[in-house]
């Protein structure tokens, strides 16, 4: 999975959550967090604790589809 890693920074900015934060609030390595931040695809995993996180919904939005290849599921 890859995600969209402006609207990512931007939300952990806007919350003051570091890398270490989220990765700990998802159960995931530091280093998972820090692919997702710089464009790179994470095991499945770490995207189903990630979709977790932010809920179905959210996460929909999160998703760089297009990056993957895949058309964004509707509602």
């Amino acid at each position: 999975m890859k995600i969209k890693k402006e609207i990512l920074q931007a939300f952990m900015t806007k919350y003051d959550i570091s890398v270490e934060t989220l990765a700990d609030e998802l159960n995931v390595e530091v280093s998972e967090i820090e692919k997702l931040l710089s464009g790179q695809s994470v095991d499945e995993i770490t995207a189903r604790k990630f979709i977790g996180y932010f809920g179905v919904d959210e996460a929909r939005e999160l998703v760089d589809w297009h990056a993957m290849g895949k058309p964004k599921p509707r509602n």
